[in-house]
């Protein structure tokens, strides 16, 4: 097996041990052991189990934004594909919350948030230039704007991680709307 093989041979298992068992009961040495490889390898691929864990659930957040830029593509104007980009990660993050353990969620939860914002973040830089480009937004600076958009994405996902039934999509949907205009 080449460099690429082995890391993904790690994270597939990883993502297997961690879907059954979770992230905290999880080893390296569980690892090692189904893939009849050593500790030393496994790190010489990815320093810490944390960072395995960001692999893993980058490439299930790429694969979502794949499938949310499809689902985005029949809106016309650039709020609409922002409005409905907003939908889905909240839509796909409930059901996620839905479908996992919730304190596993919470326990990595960082982890997890850095790993979609940076799946999604070019998705939402082109949206943002889209719409400057056809005088739809006003914003001065994309590269801010989208880092001030991620933020409040974040601080809503917060609101619900902590309560999964509170709505929040529309409120933040408009207040970003506001602020592109």
């Amino acid at each position: 097996m080449n460099h690429q093989q082995i890391k993904e041979a790690i994270a597939d298992a990883f993502q297997k041990h961690f879907n059954h068992f979770g992230f905290k009961k999880t080893s390296v040495d569980d690892i090692s052991n189904e893939l009849h490889l050593s500790k030393k390898t496994i790190y010489q691929n990815f320093s810490t189990k944390e960072e395995i864990f960001y692999y893993v659930v980058s490439r299930v957040a790429r694969e979502y934004v794949r499938g949310m830029e499809r689902e985005i593509a029949g809106s016309v104007t650039a709020a609409g594909k922002l409005a409905a980009l907003v939908r889905l990660i909240f839509s796909e993050s409930k059901q996620w919350l839905k479908d996992n353990d919730v304190f596993e969620f919470r326990y990595k939860q960082e982890i997890g948030e850095l790993a979609f914002k940076d799946a999604y973040s070019g998705l939402l830089f082109s949206l943002v230039k889209q719409g400057m480009e056809s005088g739809e937004f006003s914003t001065g600076q994309p590269e801010f704007t989208v880092r001030l958009i991620q933020g409040m994405i974040s601080e809503a996902m917060h609101v619900v991680a902590a309560n999964p039934s509170v709505e929040v999509e529309e409120q933040l949907i408009q207040s970003i709307l506001k602020i592109l205009r």
